[in-house]
């Protein structure tokens, strides 16, 4: 006859059998009904609610993360709002670069850091550091310097590593660039940028494209 292993109680109340010191095991490790682990600099799940049931469904939101070892997302994730409920909120995502990068492409490309379709966030998911509101075109054609955008581009040279920063309108996203300047024009505005990065991802085939600083929403531009 084979035996069966028994082992000491953790309530204290005699021998139990494996299955039953397995299940008091797994209790210690299970969240209680209602903790919240909010990691560092984190909103408080009923921050997240508000925010959320203020934008409202419909509403184009950027979403700063914290990951589980405290770093903070270089990156917004920007989302539009589809559905809200009692414990979190639904969002479709809008992958601006991926969008720009296949509409340069014959291919059909994927990226594994930034996934597509739609993210299930729960409100006491304890690691979102921030929710915005993205700002639309004519927040940010207000909100600009052309003047000292134009100032900066009068003092950089052909083959200068730069950051550009501007709006899109057909994807609804802020995009940072990366790259080098091929040519700028006579009037001051327009130059033409061979782009190597797109929010940080290096792009295996390099794309020429030509900015307005007036018409193209360019927000910023620095030297790298």
């Amino acid at each position: 006859m084979r035996g069966k292993l028994f082992f000491v109680s953790p309530t204290g109340s005699g021998w139990e059998e494996g299955p039953y010191l397995r299940r008091h095991f797994l209790k210690l490790f299970r969240r209680k009904s209602g903790t919240v682990h909010l990691r560092p600099g984190a909103m408080p799940p009923e921050a997240v609610r508000r925010a959320v049931q203020q934008f409202g469904v419909g509403k184009v939101v950027e979403i700063l993360r914290i990951g589980y070892d405290g770093t903070v997302d270089d990156i917004p994730i920007i989302v539009e709002i589809i559905d809200i409920g009692k414990e979190g909120f639904t969002g479709k995502v809008i992958n601006v670069e991926r969008e720009i990068i296949e509409g340069h492409s014959h291919k059909t490309l994927v990226y594994a850091r930034r996934g597509g379709g739609v993210i299930e966030f729960r409100y006491d998911d304890g690691d979102i550091k921030e929710i915005l509101e993205s700002r639309d075109d004519e927040e940010l054609a207000e909100a600009r310097d052309v003047a000292a955008l134009t100032e900066v581009l009068s003092a950089l040279e052909v083959d200068d590593p730069v950051l550009v920063a501007y709006y899109d309108r057909k994807h609804r996203g802020t995009v940072n660039v990366e790259g080098r300047i091929l040519s700028k024009e006579a009037d001051g505005t327009t130059f033409t940028l061979r782009i190597e990065k797109i929010n940080n991802i290096e792009l295996e085939k390099k794309i020429e494209q030509r900015f307005n600083i007036e018409r193209d929403l360019v927000i910023d531009i620095s030297l790298v």
